[in-house]
C-alpha cells in the first residue's frame, strides 16, 4: 500500500495524464480481496494490461448515507436485473467495468441486503450520461433499466456489501490521500518558483515575510500529511485486513484539508496569476475543493473518528 501511495502522490504531482487510476486502485482491492479465482483474472488482468475499472454507490438520495441506496438488483433464472440510478460515478465514462452497490434485499437493516455486482460498461440498460463539474467531465450520471447482470458476476457474498465496502475503506481513503498529497505538493512547488520569480517593490514578494510565514506554515503542514499518509499506508502493509476506520478517516480528512488550504494560499499569493489558467494553480484548486466531498465529506469523517474515541 506504502508503494501504491508513493506513485499516486508523484504521479499527481507531475499531473500525469492517468485518468481513471485511484478508482481502478479502490476496485482492484475489492476483487483481490472478494472476487473469484476467474474474476481475478478477468478485472485484474485487464487492468495489468491498462484497462479502468470504476464503482458505483452515491445515488440522489444516498450520499453520505449509503444505507438509503434503492438502486434494485431483482434475482431472477441465471443472475440479477438491475432498475435504478447512481450518481457521480468517477471514470465510468472511460472504464471497463462498473462495480455497482445496489439493493438486494429489504430488511430494518438498511445496511444489510446490499450486493456488489459488476456491470460491463456496453451493457445494454445501463446508460452513462457525463456530469459538467468545474473540474471538467471526470464523473457520471448512470442509468440502469432492465440491465441484465449473470450470477457470476456478483462480487464476494450476495447481501454482504456493506461489509464488503467498509473493508475496503482502508484503500480507497489511503487513495484518495495519496492522490492530494501530490496536488498538494505540486501546487507549493509552482507557488514556490513564482514567489522567487515575481517581483514588487524592487524585490522578489518571497522575501516579504507576510508570504514567509504562510509558506512555511503550508510546508509544515503538508510535510505532517505526507507523514500521516505513509504512517497509515504502513498499518495496512502490516496487516491488510485490519480495520482501520480512525486512522483511515484522520488520513483522508487531514490530508484533503491541507490540500484544500495549500491550494487556495496558492492562489491568493499569485494574486490574478493565480486565477489565470495561464498558471496551473487554477486547476490545483479545482481539483482539491471536490476533495474533502468524495469518498466521505469531511463532515462523515470527523463523526467517524468522534465515534472511534467513543463519542
Amino acid at each position: 500500500m506504502l508503494d501504491a501511495c508513493l506513485f499516486m502522490e508523484e504521479t499527481s504531482r507531475g499531473l500525469a495524464p492517468i485518468g481513471g487510476y485511484a478508482t481502478t486502485l479502490i476496485v482492484a482491492g475489492a476483487t483481490q480481496r472478494f472476487g473469484t479465482e476467474a474474476q481475478k483474472e478477468e478485472i485484474l488482468g485487464g487492468i495489468a494490461s491498462g484497462s479502468v475499472e470504476a464503482i458505483a454507490m452515491t445515488e440522489p438520495e444516498a450520499g453520505s448515507d449509503v444505507g438509503a441506496l434503492s438502486c434494485k438488483a431483482e434475482r431472477v433464472d441465471g443472475g440479477y436485473v438491475l432498475n435504478g440510478q447512481k450518481v457521480f460515478c468517477s471514470n465510468a465514462h472511460i472504464s471497463d467495468h462498473v462495480l455497482v452497490v445496489c439493493r438486494t434485499t429489504r430488511s430494518e437493516d438498511k445496511h444489510a441486503g446490499m450486493t456488489m455486482i459488476w456491470v460491463p460498461r456496453e451493457v445494454d440498460g445501463m446508460e452513462v450520461i457525463p456530469i459538467e463539474t468545474m473540474g471538467g467531465r471526470e464523473t457520471n450520471h448512470l442509468y440502469f433499466t432492465d440491465c441484465v447482470a449473470r450470477e457470476e458476476d456478483v462480487l464476494g457474498v450476495v447481501d454482504q456489501g456493506w461489509m464488503q465496502l467498509m473493508a475496503g475503506l482502508n484503500v480507497e481513503r489511503l487513495i484518495l490521500a495519496a492522490t492530494m498529497l501530490g496536488i498538494a505538493q505540486r501546487a507549493l512547488d509552482d507557488l514556490l518558483l513564482y514567489v522567487k520569480e515575481r517581483r514588487q517593490f524592487d524585490r522578489p514578494i518571497g522575501s516579504f515575510q507576510a508570504l514567509q510565514h504562510r509558506i512555511a506554515d503550508l510546508a509544515t503542514d503538508l510535510q505532517a500529511a505526507r507523514l500521516m499518509t505513509h504512517w497509515v499506508a504502513s498499518l495496512v502493509d502490516e496487516d491488510p485486513d485490519r480495520m482501520l476506520p480512525q486512522q483511515a478517516s484522520m488520513v483522508k480528512l487531514f490530508v484533503t484539508e491541507v490540500t484544500k488550504r495549500v491550494t487556495l494560499e496558492g492562489m491568493q499569493m499569485m494574486g490574478g496569476y493565480g486565477y489565470s489558467s495561464e498558471y496551473d494553480m487554477e486547476r490545483l484548486v479545482r481539483t482539491s475543493l471536490v476533495s474533502t466531498i468524495y469518498g466521505g465529506t469531511s463532515e462523515i469523517q470527523r463523526t467517524i473518528i468522534a465515534k472511534t474515541l467513543g463519542l
